[in-house]
């Protein structure tokens, strides 16, 4: 596993590249397990996204971009082609990420990001108190 302790520096071809990839196969979401699973857990939800697609060539080189490393799970598709996963799920890649994408995305994923955003916000601010 590639640890993310180089800073991020995309270029804006990068970042838009990145976008259009994720706005047309991408997925955002919000992990909410912390809150369900510990009683006493009040860290915020915590925004990821995530790719997956057959085409390796492609998944590398958005691992490489975000710094991070890709997976191949043991699923085949219905045609037998293997499944190639980027999970981008640190709030310092997101934080990183995400406004920059925000401009190249549409009005679905716009909210989306808007929402994870603030998500991340509101875990600098948990994060802060507790330090």
């Amino acid at each position: 596993m590639i640890k993310n302790d180089k800073k991020l520096n995309l270029t804006e071809i990068e970042v838009a590249w990145l976008s259009g990839l994720f706005e047309g196969e991408g997925s955002f979401g919000i992990d909410n397990r912390s809150a369900k699973r510990y009683i006493n857990s009040v860290a915020p939800a915590a925004p990821f996204i995530k790719i997956a697609m057959t085409d390796e060539d492609v998944i590398a080189k958005v691992a490489k971009l975000l710094n991070k490393s890709h997976l191949s799970p043991t699923r085949k598709t219905v045609t037998n082609k293997t499944v190639f996963i980027c999970h981008i799920g640190d709030r310092q890649t997101l934080l990183y990420l995400l406004p920059r994408m925000l401009p190249y995305m549409g009005k679905r994923r716009q909210k989306q990001i808007q929402m994870s955003i603030f998500l991340l916000n509101k875990w600098k601010i948990w994060k802060n108190k507790r330090n």
